[in-house]
């Protein structure tokens, strides 16, 4: 498993995902990551997720 530094341009996706789809600031600073890193899939109970088009979402 990899750590993701928070950088400029994380926060930045992070915001732009906040004012896309209302996501708060740690769903849109986990779904950032997961983008940058080019995730296909994001594994959560969180349907929040759903929102992102982006991004799949995969219930544990």
């Amino acid at each position: 498993m990899d750590i993701v530094q928070v950088s400029g341009d994380l926060l930045s996706l992070a915001l732009e995902l906040i004012r896309r789809y209302q996501l708060d600031p740690r769903d849109s600073i986990h779904a950032a990551s997961a983008l940058l890193e080019r995730a296909e899939v994001i594994v959560s109970t969180d349907k929040h997720f759903d929102k992102v088009k982006e991004l799949k979402r995969r219930a544990l």
